[in-house]
């Protein structure tokens, strides 16, 4: 190893260190390369996992405790090779991906480690095509109108669905997300700045970082509010629906 790589290093290590909350309730869930570090105690009910990868420790140590299956995503051959191999009790896979939109959406092959994975950009090793579901869509399949946890390792795609979540206002109590600048369109590593400062402004906090690694948690009482109008929403919505039927 250089010095100079070993400065640096040392620089990213302290700059981690500055987010990473000493509460004995944020906690690592699963092991140290497919795990995920969160807040305990706020008793997750819905919980959306997108990106499989090569391991889902976090998923299936989440999936002893939780009340409801974790739902999981990936549309990879990679990550449907992993989800062949592990135990999936209370664990509902679908071969999908998220994104910011439902439907087919064009894939950018990348080689990472011998590894064949999926990203936005195009890096020169070939496309493919996967459908894909949006939050909205996820939602509506499940019934669900807030979302306790949400993981995404999504190799860029975690940009516009954060930008979505939060311009449609959909709860999101805590958000695991590595960013990927390097795979995004334009490769813009500003952007990742732009994104936490918005998630900022939006409510959330840091409550631990290790490079590309984030996990955010929603102020409590901005949660309820959004969980609050967008049950007003629904409501609102339901009776506009039932007045229309009655005047046919």
């Amino acid at each position: 190893m250089t010095l100079n790589r070993w400065l640096r290093d040392k620089a990213r290590f302290a700059v981690d260190q500055i987010f990473c909350s000493s509460s004995a309730d944020v906690q690592r869930v699963g092991n140290v390369h497919s795990g995920w570090v969160i807040k305990q105690g706020l008793d997750p009910l819905v919980i959306y996992c997108a990106g499989v990868g090569q391991g889902i420790s976090f998923e299936l140590e989440l999936a002893k405790s939780s009340r409801r299956p974790i739902l999981v995503f990936d549309p990879s051959p990679r990550g449907l090779a992993t989800m062949a191999e592990v135990d999936g009790r209370n664990i509902e896979f679908f071969p999908v991906g998220l994104a910011a939109v439902t439907g087919a959406i064009e894939f950018s092959l990348t080689r990472q480690d011998g590894e064949v994975s999926r990203a936005v950009s195009d890096n020169g090793f070939g496309k493919a095509s996967f459908d894909c579901w949006d939050l909205a869509t996820v939602m509506s399949r499940n019934g669900d109108t807030a979302i306790d946890l949400l993981k995404m390792d999504i190799e860029g795609f975690e940009y516009e669905i954060i930008d979505q979540f939060l311009d449609q206002r959909i709860p999101v109590r805590q958000l695991c997300v590595e960013f990927h600048p390097w795979l995004a369109p334009g490769r813009t590593f500003g952007r990742t700045l732009k994104t936490i400062a918005k998630l900022y402004r939006a409510g959330y906090r840091i409550i631990y970082k290790q490079r590309g690694d984030h996990s955010f948690v929603l102020k409590e009482s901005r949660f309820r509010e959004l969980v609050e109008n967008r049950a007003e929403g629904q409501v609102r919505w339901d009776e506009s629906l039932s007045n229309a039927l009655i005047r046919r």
